[in-house]
């Protein structure tokens, strides 16, 4: 069953818990399903569409939907404390207030940053997530924040944003390595980048592009994550890079 249009005003007598039911039945109840449609729901209703008491619905609601609907494309949104830890590594490392944030998927290290007064260039390659992103950030300064839907490697160089990267990329050894690639062609010595990255992966010697790529950035941190990804068995850890 689709979800109703917005302009239809689904309101349940008891709303489902979003933990463990709501996911459950959404579909079948008419109920707001994806994460744009909560989205919309709660801008025309003021309210969610499930009972939740915590204070990050986008997160957990868009984890508890992966429980039923699965992970596509590595999508592992960043843990709150771990996106807390980044920002201390922004604080320490940033020197000037234009930051760049590939991969934002539904803006969890995006609103951190809008928190803490800084100028955002945030891009995802899926437009859906980007949405859901350009939707919830109103609370946290978007006016400091430009959110675009594009792929990294279609990301045209903003010369104002581009030496200080924050981003949890993709996973995938290729792809984590085309992301580090552009890195190193987009930036200029000294530039900063804060990143998610797979557990030991700084460390890597093969495959030789990989190794080779490695080689252009000094490592200024690592830290491992505050706590795991949900939804995967992937660990990973914050590292620091400045590029050579």
């Amino acid at each position: 069953m689709q979800y109703a249009p917005t302009n239809q005003k689904i309101m349940a007598t008891k709303k489902f818990a979003l933990h463990n039911s709501y996911f459950k039945v959404s579909r079948m109840n008419g109920l707001p399903d994806t994460m744009i449609e909560i989205a919309e729901y709660l801008k025309e209703h003021g309210e969610l569409p499930f009972r939740y008491d915590g204070n990050n619905w986008v997160y957990d609601a868009f984890v508890e939907r992966q429980k039923y609907r699965g992970v596509a494309n590595s999508q592992y949104l960043t843990p709150d404390a771990t996106a807390d830890r980044m920002m201390h590594f922004a604080g320490k490392y940033f020197t000037e207030n234009n930051v760049l944030e590939p991969c934002c998927g539904t803006g969890q290290i995006t609103k951190e940053l809008l928190k803490d007064g800084y100028n955002v260039i945030t891009f995802d390659n899926d437009k859906d997530l980007c949405e859901v992103a350009i939707k919830t950030l109103d609370l946290f300064g978007k006016s400091n924040c430009t959110v675009l839907s594009l792929d990294f490697k279609n990301y045209e160089q903003e010369d104002t944003h581009r030496n200080q990267i924050i981003a949890n990329p993709p996973y995938e050894i290729a792809e984590l390595t085309n992301f580090l690639e552009w890195i190193a062609e987009i930036q200029n010595c000294g530039g900063i980048s804060i990143l998610l990255m797979p557990k030991g992966f700084i460390n890597k010697d093969k495959p030789k592009r990989t190794f080779n790529v490695l080689r252009k950035f000094g490592v200024l941190e690592v830290e491992d994550m505050q706590e795991e990804f949900a939804r995967t068995k992937t660990r990973a850890e914050i590292v620091v890079l400045k590029k050579l």
